[in-house]
Order: structure tokens, then sequence, then C-alpha cells
């Protein structure tokens, strides 16, 4: 499964890919729209808007690049919210992953970081791996949206790369939701709009690499060494740019 949609092989310039280059610190800007059923069909993506920050030099900087690449996402979230035309009048960000897994916990992060005191119409969960609970994602969010009339849902998880280049340097957002452990649990139901009946939009950072990517014979999941700083600047990118979008 491929989780970066520029990494598929479909040729997407025919949809009206669009790849720009930012003023600053040599980073790429790629938006694509996934606009009919036959095209989601043709390319194994579902329809909808989807929006990639490439920046192969992020771990090697500052915070006054941190803070460049959050102001371009922020940009971003705040368009597509107003594309969608989103009510954020009660919205829920959903932290994917292990917290006790530094490459798995990027949407842990961004949720802790996120200065909840700030927002009345913000709430945060993160509801660990099927593993740990029994309980499946999908069914806990579904709860949580009938319980507190959400209206807008943010999903944010790691993603696998098979460009190890691309370890935490490039941050996608798409406003087709997500489909928790989709890697591992099968026939788990995607977190979308379709399902729950209000815009879910996602947010991922690749953290992982599959060693068949790099010529393993054996499969395994590999990430960084520095994977845990990685992440939790990367934590602190995102949950600014949220709070501002917010």
């Amino acid at each position: 499964m491929i989780d970066l949609i520029d990494e598929c092989s479909y040729d997407f310039e025919r949809l009206g890919y669009k790849k720009v280059k930012a003023k600053k610190y040599d980073i790429d800007l790629l938006s694509l729209h996934v606009d009919s059923d036959k095209e989601s069909k043709e390319t194994g993506f579902d329809k909808g808007d989807y929006f990639i920050i490439n920046a192969p030099l992020l771990q090697y900087l500052d915070e006054e690049c941190f803070d460049y690449v959050s102001m371009l996402f922020e940009k971003r979230l705040k368009f597509l919210i107003k594309k969608w035309h989103v009510k954020k009048s009660k919205t829920l960000l959903v932290g994917l992953g292990n917290p006790e897994i530094w490459a798995d916990r990027f949407g842990v992060e961004v949720c802790r970081q996120f200065a909840l005191d700030k927002f009345s119409n913000v709430k945060k969960f993160c509801p660990n791996v099927y593993f740990e609970t029994g309980l499946a994602t999908f069914e806990v969010v579904k709860a949580l949206v009938e319980k507190f009339d959400i209206t807008f849902i943010i999903v944010l998880d790691a993603l696998c790369t098979s460009h190890i280049s691309r370890l935490g340097c490039s941050i996608q957002l798409t406003t087709t939701g997500m489909t928790p452990g989709s890697g591992v649990i099968f026939g788990n139901k995607r977190i979308c709009k379709k399902e729950l009946g209000v815009p879910c939009f996602s947010i991922g950072v690749p953290f992982m690499i599959n060693s068949r990517s790099l010529g393993a014979e054996e499969e395994l999941l590999l990430c960084p060494k520095d994977v845990k700083e990685n992440v939790q600047n990367l934590g602190y990118i995102i949950s600014h740019a949220l709070e501002g979008a917010l």
C-alpha cells in the first residue's frame, strides 16, 4: 500500500498535478485534485484534494525553518477548509499511532503539543492501537461524533515511504480521511465523510520505510536513528499550523 500519493507510479500530470518551489529552504509544494470515480479507480486514491510539502533540509535547520514550513502548511489548510465549506464549530483531532513507539507517535505528538486551552471548540482524542485496546478506532470516533455533534475531523498519523530521503521531511494533507491501522488491520473502516457524515481531513508524515525498498530480503519497517527529535519537530510544526487554522 502506498501512503504518499506522489510515490504512486500513475501519471498524475493529466489530472492537473502541480509542483511549485517555495521561496526558501529548497521546499517543493505539490498539489493534486482527484475529481471523478474513474480517476479514483485508476489511481487507487479517493476523490478529493492532496497537498504535500517536501522539505529535504527540514531536519538540518532551525526553528526559523520550522515556522516557515508551519506557515506554508497553515495557509494550505485554511484554503482547503474554505474550499470544502468546513464548519469548525466542533472540531475533533484524532492522533493515531502507538505512543510507546516514536516512529509511530506523530499523531499523538501533534495532539500533545496542540494548545487545547486556547480553544473551546476543539477536542483531542488519541485512541492508541487496536492491539493495546481491543477497540476499533472508527467505532470510537463514530461514537464521539454522535455524542458531541462533531462537525469536522482531522486525523493525524505516521506514514511509510519508499524513499529514505523523505523520512521526516514530507508532510501530506488530504481531504479524504484515513483508514486507521490500514497496514496491519484488514477490514477497518475509513474515517471519512462518506462514513461519518462530516468533513474528515488527514495529515501524515513518513517516519518509516519498508526494508524491501532498500533491497533487503527480509521485510522490516525501519526508521531514522534520530526519530524522536524528528517527531517532536514535526509535532511543533503541525500543531502550530493547526492552531493558526482553527
